[in-house]
């Protein structure tokens, strides 16, 4: 049994580790560099051309929902008006940037940290 949860966590260290690779490949295509930001991110699932916009009225206030799927990972942006309350970055098996606003009180044009 433990040579076979030893297997397992090897195949997962791997996965992550070619996630990661991924990851930073189109952070990379995003940016020019190896870092990104909030505010970046945000920018490149607004404008992608393949991107799904969804805009919603609540109690008189204006919402638009972004949804991207791109090279196995998954893109999810909630705004209101210009402020961005929400991104998720992930694939189906890890998650790569959880951003919420009313948590993540931190400049959203500094650089994020990846795992």
């Amino acid at each position: 049994m433990a040579g076979y949860f030893k297997n397992v966590m090897e195949k997962t260290k791997i996965t992550f580790q070619q996630v990661s690779i991924l990851v930073k490949e189109k952070l990379y295509d995003i940016t020019g560099t190896s870092t990104v930001t909030v505010e970046q991110l945000a920018e490149y699932i607004q404008t992608h051309p393949e991107r799904k916009k969804t805009n919603k009225t609540f109690l008189g206030m204006s919402f638009t929902f972004y949804r991207l799927n791109e090279d196995g990972i998954h893109y999810y942006l909630e705004m209101r008006d210009s402020y961005i309350l929400q991104m998720d970055v992930y694939t189906s098996d890890h998650q790569i940037v959880s951003y919420r606003s009313y948590r993540d009180q931190h400049d959203i044009t500094a650089p994020l940290k990846f795992p």
